[in-house]
């Protein structure tokens, strides 16, 4: 059996239109390492999370299980009061148990119970460390009023950018078992673009507010949902001048981290490596950066749901190729051990993207649904417009539509007038603005759509959990102060 090496490079809130290989952008991105990784290998054009929030899709791309099997379905997943009702074997673990040597560095957020690797190194990741070194008034944060978390600033290039130790230590890493000469599986997980959206200032001028629409884009009737989010999240009440900047400095954050892509894959082949060592690169789950409003993630929307899927590796797959089947974040764990050449546990789901034919239909689900629930457990802000906790939201899609709606509410199934479906024809209506679930000639399509999503609901794993929110269970992920004091005690 040949045993090959797995460097898997994750980021956090990264957009598949952020990066110019996928192309969509509004302004001017320029990726040219992540694009050059892409050229030697494939790109996979339709990739969707099995959750659009941090730590269910997370915690499903590990296990290769959907969150209605690991029973996370929002960040509360990771309080410590939160009680998982499951605890499933990872793909680290099982590569591990098969000689690999595993190390993760970088961002993890996921419940205590899972620490699937070998050896782990968080530094550079927490969104408090950027405030906590630098005054308020020298990072021009741009902080919306309902998640208080910047979308917008700069970091000053005087001062280390922290999460440069996440590249620094992984290489350090890399070098040690490219001489000890052991299998390994290398994740360096980024939190950057995630907010606060801080660039350093190098990278801020390469980017000119100007050069980006602000609010000044297509609007759709979405839905109540996606209304109700934006309105909490406070994207409409940011100034023209406030969205275009943001705009810009995320995608200014995009093209350093693109800088430590590249970093990462030119070790990889001067080390000797590319021949054996296959190049992952995706998203836990995208954002929105203004569309109807919206900012943060939390919605399936395809700038939020959408994520960037790369893979290099000369022995498995094209180089230069794009492969525009549908894929979801589960599919990670079977391909990862199909490059490893190691037989897949028979719990993971999904498939390897290295063969047979995609699905008809992926899945995604976010909100606990619970009694009290917010629409962001970091900030407590959120609840339904009519005082009710922030609702579970299910979606599947094909390779033509998009069906979402509510399913579950204040800790039962929601009322047939409360589902608030949304329906879009993904090919005809590709930012997936109008609402056609309201149209007769789509009420037969609507029916069996909702069918199988309430099918699905029903065999869901449900954890006999409350959310009682406090800043100890939100910890490090809690918003960041911007006095200089990194994040709430």
């Amino acid at each position: 059996m040949v045993r090959r090496n797995i460097l898997w490079i994750l980021a956090d809130e990264l957009r598949a239109s952020a990066l110019s290989c996928y192309g969509g952008a509004w302004g001017p991105v320029s990726t040219p390492h992540i694009d050059r990784l892409a050229a030697g290998g494939t790109l996979f054009g339709r990739h969707y999370a099995n959750s659009p929030v941090c730590v269910p899709a997370r915690t499903s791309f590990l296990t290769g299980r959907a969150p209605e099997r690991t029973g996370v379905y929002f960040n509360e997943g990771a309080w410590p009061s939160f009680p998982l009702p499951v605890r499933h074997l990872t793909f680290p673990e099982h590569l591990a148990a098969h000689g690999w040597r595993t190390a993760s560095f970088g961002k993890a957020h996921l419940h205590a119970a899972y620490r699937p690797w070998q050896e782990c190194d968080e530094t550079g990741s927490g969104m408090g460390d950027f405030a906590a070194l630098v005054p308020a008034d020298r990072l021009q944060a741009i902080v919306p009023a309902g998640i208080p978390s910047p979308v917008g600033g700069v970091f000053p290039d005087d001062l280390p950018y922290p999460a440069e130790a996440v590249t620094r230590n992984a290489l350090d890493w890399l070098s040690r078992a490219a001489a000890e000469g052991a299998p390994f599986l290398l994740r360096v997980s980024y939190l950057q673009p995630h907010t606060p959206v801080l660039p350093p200032a190098r990278f801020r001028c390469r980017q000119r507010a100007a050069d980006w629409p602000g609010h000044r884009l297509p609007r759709g009737g979405g839905s109540l949902y996606e209304r109700t989010f934006a309105a909490i999240v406070g994207g409409p009440d940011l100034t023209q001048e406030e969205m275009a900047q943001a705009q810009a400095d995320y995608h200014a954050l995009v093209e350093w981290l693109d800088g430590e892509v590249g970093r990462l894959v030119e070790a990889v082949d001067a080390l000797g490596l590319a021949a054996t060592t296959a190049v992952v690169l995706t998203s836990d789950h995208g954002a929105s950066l203004g569309e109807n409003g919206l900012l943060s993630k939390v919605v399936f929307a395809p700038q939020s749901q959408r994520v960037p899927m790369i893979l290099r590796a000369p022995w498995a797959v094209p180089a230069g190729a794009v492969d525009d089947g549908l894929g979801e974040a589960v599919d990670l764990a079977r391909t990862v051990c199909a490059l490893a050449g190691v037989e897949p546990d028979a719990g993971f789901e999904g498939r390897s993207l290295l063969d047979g034919p995609p699905p008809e239909m992926v899945f995604s689900v976010v909100g606990n649904g619970a009694e009290g629930s917010r629409a962001s457990s970091a900030a407590n802000v959120g609840l339904w417009p009519d005082g009710r906790g922030w609702p579970r939201r299910a979606c599947l899609r094909t390779r033509r539509w998009r069906f979402d709606m509510n399913i579950r509410q204040d800790g039962g199934p929601v009322r047939p007038e409360n589902e608030d479906a949304f329906l879009a024809d993904s090919l005809d209506d590709p930012d997936e603005r109008k609402n056609l679930a309201c149209r007769p000639a789509e009420a037969g399509r609507v029916a069996a759509f909702r069918r199988i999503l309430l099918d699905r609901a029903a065999g869901a794993l449900e954890p006999a959990f409350v959310p009682a929110y406090s800043a100890a269970e939100v910890g490090a992920f809690a918003p960041p102060r911007l006095d200089g004091g990194g994040n709430p005690a």
